[in-house]
């Protein structure tokens, strides 16, 4: 939904319900992006969009500890254990033992996992293009530092509301 607009039609500086602030929006996107996505990684490549998240970030760092994984991913551990056993019966992520920590377990793709990971990136970048293209250049730069500005907020917000749960 657009921003509320005053009388003379301007874009209104505070919000005047729920649809106006900028984290229902941002809930919105993503909600509707999210559907979409997982609908193409469900039919072309027979991927849930939390196995997906779960691979990519394994691509990325070559090998990840569940908790970590789970952290990275912004999911519990319990969720991210139940994906990763999944993965593991399909023979796309591997257990080992942790090499910094003998009672741990490291997590990794397999060949297949990061043949996997090789085909359905380019469909990810090709949806992110979709998303983006009805922006210009310079709104697709202001996007990003926007967001990364939103981010850090949010972080140091969460961070104040944890020390005052605390103190309280």
């Amino acid at each position: 939904m657009p921003a509320s607009r005053n009388a003379s039609g301007q874009a209104s500086p505070e919000p005047h319900d729920l649809r106006d602030l900028v984290s229902f929006q941002l809930r919105q996107l993503s909600n509707l992006y999210t559907k979409n996505t997982a609908s193409v990684y469900q039919r072309k490549f027979g991927l849930t969009m939390n196995e997906w998240r779960l691979i990519a970030l394994l691509s990325t760092a070559g090998s990840l500890s569940l908790n970590r994984l789970a952290a990275q991913a912004q999911f519990d551990k319990g969720l991210t254990s139940r994906i990763v056993l999944k993965l593991t019966e399909r023979g796309l992520v591997q257990r080992a033992v942790d090499p910094e920590d003998a009672r741990g377990v490291a997590l990794s793709l397999t060949a297949q996992g990061q043949s996997l990971v090789a085909e359905v990136f380019p469909e990810a970048v090709e949806l992110n293009r979709q998303l983006q293209s009805v922006l210009t250049r310079k709104e697709r730069e202001v996007l990003l530092q926007a967001l990364e500005k939103l981010t850090h907020q949010a972080r140091a917000m969460l961070d104040r509301e944890r020390e005052d749960a605390q103190q309280a």
